[in-house]
């Protein structure tokens, strides 16, 4: 996962990394240990926040659609991109220059930034209620404790993926 790669300085921008499968514990575990990820990996066995996002099934394979959006510390959607297959995400200098803009900094200097960009400028792709607020939820994670979106509230920006499945 090629998040795992930028995830310093994803940190260093003030941003949160938090994965969601529909797989079960055993698979999750399995992907957090076999990927080596740093940050938390949610799983959803019974569909409902891949249901209630409007992303399983929503390509006919019984999974979630690849998809990742970057949420602001308000609880609001910045940007999304929902594939069509797994290799459609983001960039990692993407999500990157999301967040700075979002910091108000210059990826380059990690200064502040005075052109006034948006991370909205670089969005890939527009998806449903960009801009709106992101439904919360409580789920378990593969380390076993449970995360809230809630929890990066008013705290951090959120690299919010949708992972297909490790299986």
């Amino acid at each position: 996962m090629e998040l795992q790669g930028i995830y310093p300085e994803l940190t260093q921008l003030g941003g949160e990394v938090v994965v969601l499968s529909v797989d079960d514990a055993e698979n999750a575990v399995a992907m957090k240990v076999g990927l080596g990820l740093e940050f938390p990996v949610l799983y959803d066995t019974d569909t409902s926040v891949t249901s209630e996002w409007g992303l399983y099934d929503l390509l006919g394979d019984g999974v979630s659609a690849p998809a990742t959006f970057i949420i602001r510390t308000d609880g609001s959607i910045e940007s999304a991109l929902i594939g069509t297959s797994i290799d459609q995400r983001p960039t990692p200098d993407s999500i990157l220059d999301v967040l700075a803009a979002l910091a108000g900094m210059d990826r380059a200097t990690m200064g502040d930034t005075s052109d006034g960009a948006s991370g909205s400028d670089v969005v890939i792709a527009a998806a449903p209620a960009v801009g709106g607020p992101v439904p919360d939820f409580n789920l378990p994670t593969a380390g076993g404790e449970s995360i809230s979106l809630g929890d990066y509230v008013g705290k951090q920006n959120v690299v919010f993926v949708f992972f297909q499945a490790w299986w």
